[in-house]
């Protein structure tokens, strides 16, 4: 049995923990690094639809990225041979199967084909999964979502997940706001097994025995401070924006998440943007354009991190699309802020029209920017579809 608990709140301050921040019943982004600069978003965003080609017809692209995962290697993380505390798989976009210490986690999982409201028109998911179903794969006991834009949070995939008889205890933990989605689209997930988060806050997940006395607080408490499966799971703030149509627009919050084991430290960093810039400009006027400070508050507050997941794309237009998406630079710039020791690059190769930028955009823009900083390449770098990365446990 699973058991979600709320640890105490943290002092919020806008120089070390920025608190999330609503104007006019919506959520806004606190920070001077977040402006469109070419007059209004929606008008903008209208421009930016006409001039993609959106396709009728899902197809495959970006055929260089491979997809494999290992089905068998996933199941084996659950032997006790197993000397990993940490496993993570990349699944396609921001999609990922982290296990850590024996709880089996998905993020923002697009496993279906299509990230918009209508199944024949809308950004595609143009590579495979790489597995048959959720039956191929070990018992979900959590499902991590950074916002509620359609190539985080696919109804599909959230349907399929619970058909699985096994994953009808599946927990989900969410931003404030989406869970009156859940329980409107998803009518048979109790309202028990949702919880929503605000930025900065903690909670303890723990595993205790099936037959605990769950309404005995005494109990209850007992079985919770004796578990030795125990990871925390913070709520941490990132430069987005939210909304499913035109009458939601930022009216739920978006964030990022950091996860912690005896062992190791994760963060996923969530769909984000780090500085806003014009379409074109001089490269030496970079630094001139604000950056989100929220990065190295992250990293000050729960950092070093022993890995992390960090967003590349899509870039083009600037105008419009770097206030909410990080470039190559800007990964590379969350990389250092966050204080990540190993990061894997998301958000790149697998869903198509996202922005007017190549599908392909990533991993040699990355690889450009690491070595202006001279940052050896393994540090941050890009992997296929089922490539696991794995840390082993302390004293393995």
């Amino acid at each position: 049995m699973n058991v979600v608990k709320v640890l105490p709140a943290r002092e919020k301050n806008p120089e070390t923990c920025c608190a999330s921040k609503k104007v006019n019943k919506k959520y806004v982004d606190p920070w001077p690094s977040h402006r469109y600069r070419d007059g209004k978003k929606i008008k903008n965003a209208v421009k930016t639809l006409k001039a993609m080609a959106y396709s009728f017809v899902s197809q495959e692209k970006n055929k260089q990225l491979k997809v494999d995962v290992d089905l068998e290697a996933i199941k084996h993380y659950y032997d006790p041979t197993n000397k990993n505390d940490i496993q993570l798989t990349w699944l396609g976009h921001a999609a990922f199967l982290l296990q850590i210490n024996g709880f089996t986690i998905l993020l923002d999982p697009l496993l279906h084909k299509r990230a918009s409201p209508l199944k024949f028109v809308g950004p595609y998911r143009c590579k495979e999964r790489g597995f048959k179903s959720f039956a191929d794969l070990p018992a979900i006991d959590f499902i991590l979502i950074t916002h509620n834009h359609y190539d985080h949070l696919d109804r599909p995939t959230l349907k399929e997940i619970f058909r699985e008889k096994k994953n009808k205890k599946c927990q989900i933990i969410c931003p404030i706001g989406i869970k009156k989605w859940f329980r409107r689209k998803l009518l048979r997930i109790p309202s028990r097994q949702i919880f929503e988060t605000d930025w900065w806050d903690d909670l303890e997940l723990s595993r205790i025995p099936e037959n605990t006395n769950i309404k005995d607080e005494e109990i209850m408490t007992k079985a919770i401070e004796n578990s030795k499966q125990k990871i925390t799971l913070s709520c941490v703030p990132c430069q987005h924006n939210s909304g499913r149509s035109i009458f939601d627009q930022n009216k739920t919050l978006w964030c990022g998440w950091v996860l912690k084991s005896q062992d190791h430290s994760f963060y996923f960093a969530g769909d984000t943007g780090y500085r806003s810039t014009p379409n074109k400009f001089p490269e030496e006027d970079l630094e001139k354009f604000p950056y989100c400070p929220a990065f190295k508050q992250i990293g000050n507050i729960h950092g070093p991190f022993d890995l992390a997941c960090i967003p590349v794309g899509p870039v083009y237009p600037a105008s419009i699309i770097s206030p909410d998406h990080a470039n190559a630079n800007d990964a590379v710039n969350i990389h250092i802020d966050c204080q990540s020791k190993h990061s894997i690059a998301m958000h790149w190769g697998t869903v198509e029209y996202l922005g007017l930028d190549n599908i392909k955009y990533g991993p040699k823009e990355l690889r450009e920017e690491l070595k202006k900083k001279s940052i050896p390449l393994e540090k941050f770098h890009d992997v296929y579809i089922g490539e696991m990365i794995n840390l082993p446990k302390k004293g393995k």
